[in-house]
Parts: C-alpha cells; structure tokens; sequence
C-alpha cells in the first residue's frame, strides 16, 4: 500500500485525486458508508454515533484505512442527521455544493462496497407530481443506506449532494405505485454547519505508534470542583 502511495505522491502529477471521495466506516454497530468533504467524514449513523470506528478511504488511487472516534456532528443530536468520524490522517475533502441540486444536473451515487474498490451508478433528481425535495428517481437497481450522492463536474471533479437515506414507495395519484431514494441533503448539512463553532483552536501534539505526529485539539480542562466536592484528576 505505502510503496504505491509514494510513487503517485512522486509522480510529478499536478492534480489531485479527489474523484472517490466515499468511506466505508467499522463500528462497533456494523458496518456503514458514507462520505470524505470538506466538512469532515460523514455517515448517518445507522450502526453506532459515538465510539471508536476504522475508516476506509482513498489517498488519490490507494485505498487506506486508520482509527478514530464518531460523535454527533452538532452538540446536539437532535439537530443533525450526520455523525462525524475523526481520524488523524487527512483524507479527501471533496466540496459541497453551493446549491440544490437540479434534474439537469449529472448526479451518481457512490459507495465502496470493501473499502477497496468504489462503485457508482447514475440517479437523477426526481420529477414527478406530488414529490418533491431531495428525492431521486429508483435509478434500476437498490442503493445501499449512506452511498453518497455527488454532482459530477468538468473532467473528474465532483461536488457533495447528500447521503442516501431509506427507500420510499409513492402510489401517486394515478394509483401506479413508483420507488424513489430520500437522501440527506444540502439543506441538512446546513444545518449542520449552522451550529457556532470555537475559532480558533488550541493544539497539542499526539504522538502515534507509527512515528507520525499529528496536531489535534487540545482537550478542554475539567470542570473546576464545588465546595464539600473533591475533584478528580483527568484520566
């Protein structure tokens, strides 16, 4: 793995991979998918919220995995439907998109189904009468909770849309009954991103086994001890 990394690192190429920006996410639910942006490593949470997890990803063409720790993406859960996995290492931190999608434009949904491969297949918003929001079309064949949603760009960029979220059936007004996919969108990562955040951030050191040292937030101090209380020291 770390031989093929380099040479692409050394390559002398002047782009940047970012065309495989999904993850694949061990907990100690289960497994699950979800998405490297820019706003950190996204997954819905089905399997586990909180607790240690290994993520799968891609470093330009090299499947990589490393340890971390989820937690809800907002103080409080409630706000938000996404949970984030922190990892040390940087992995890619494709865009969100600056606006809703449209049915004109490119969109695939994205998964990697072992952490070393990824696969897409083309969706489109859907458009139809009574159904609206962030809904797609049923694409022909079943998408796995959490593959991501992406606008394609020029060449191999890409621009986060949402995660899928549950299949749905609508009978519509006819009587016909249609599938479609619900996914988390923009308007969730808005509120996300909503929540006011502590800018900037104290770093310490963490020193790994694997001799790499990362800077990480520094963890707040303990809640200082009332009267008649004795005050334990930080584990």
């Amino acid at each position: 793995m770390l031989p093929s990394c380099s040479v692409w690192f050394f390559s002398g190429e002047s782009w940047i991979d970012r065309s495989r920006p999904v993850v694949l996410l061990e907990t100690t639910g289960g497994v699950e998918f979800g998405a490297a942006t820019e706003f950190g490593v996204l997954s819905l949470g089905r399997t586990a919220q909180q607790g240690p997890c290994r993520v799968h990803y891609f470093l330009g063409p090299t499947p990589m995995v490393d340890s971390g720790t989820l937690s809800p993406a907002t103080k409080d859960p409630t706000t938000s439907v996404f949970t984030v996995a922190d990892i040390d290492l940087k992995t890619q931190a494709v865009r969100v998109l600056d606006r809703y999608p449209t049915k004109d434009d490119e969109l695939l949904a994205m998964w990697t189904p072992e952490g070393q491969t990824a696969r897409s297949v083309t969706v489109q918003i859907a458009d139809a009468e009574g159904v609206s929001g962030s809904v797609l079309e049923y694409p022909g064949e079943d998408l796995p909770p959490g593959a991501c949603i992406l606008r394609r760009g020029e060449g191999d960029d890409v621009q986060f849309v949402g995660l899928v979220a549950y299949k749905a059936t609508y009978a519509g007004a006819a009587g016909g009954e249609r599938q479609y996919y619900v996914y988390a969108g923009l308007d969730r990562v808005r509120e996300m991103i909503a929540e006011p955040k502590r800018h900037p951030e104290d770093l310490v050191p963490k020193y790994r086994p694997d001799d790499i040292t990362v800077m990480k937030p520094k963890p707040p101090k303990p809640p200082a001890a009332t009267d008649g209380q004795k005050q334990e020291p930080p584990k």
